[in-house]
């Protein structure tokens, strides 16, 4: 795991395929913006993990857990090779806390909303219409090497 405490949020991270950015259950301190690569979201539903997306450039990843202040519902790995641009909680909360007052407002309604509907389609196994994506199979060997990353890096 990398030493966040050093972490220049204007330039992009390095991050290896198959590191944790972030693991499901975790308070973290940033929000992520992919530069390059791709980002698999996966959810241990007890018993297996679920691919939820495979974020790619210029996508927001820990948005909800960073606006809301709870834990992350999802575990961030890289599936390739990647940079992100890591922006601190307090950089965010500070901009929303300097805005108008019904801007804090929204964004808790959109992450309200969003919380809902990602648990809906967990819910109803609603993935996508027919079949899916390629992206979102997950063979057990990358199973495999995801929970083994998750594993070492609870332990950092």
């Amino acid at each position: 795991m990398k030493d966040l405490s050093s972490i220049n949020t204007e330039l992009p991270v390095n991050v290896r395929e198959g590191e944790v950015l972030f693991a499901q259950g975790e308070h973290s301190r940033f929000l992520y913006v992919v530069k390059k690569g791709k980002v698999v979201l996966l959810k241990n539903n007890g018993n297996h993990l679920n691919i939820i997306k495979v974020a790619g450039e210029k996508e927001i990843l820990n948005e909800v857990s960073v606006l809301t202040k709870q834990p992350t519902e999802f575990a961030a790995i890289a599936k390739t090779e990647a940079e992100v641009v890591m922006i601190e909680q307090k950089d965010i909360l500070s901009v929303i806390k300097n805005s108008p007052d019904w801007v804090p407002e929204i964004f808790q309604t959109l992450c309200e909303r969003l919380k809902s509907t990602e648990a809906m389609i967990l819910e109803h196994n609603l993935q996508g219409a027919g079949e899916k994506s390629a992206d979102l199979i997950l063979t057990k060997e990358d199973e495999k090497k995801y929970i083994s990353a998750l594993a070492e890096h609870k332990v950092q």
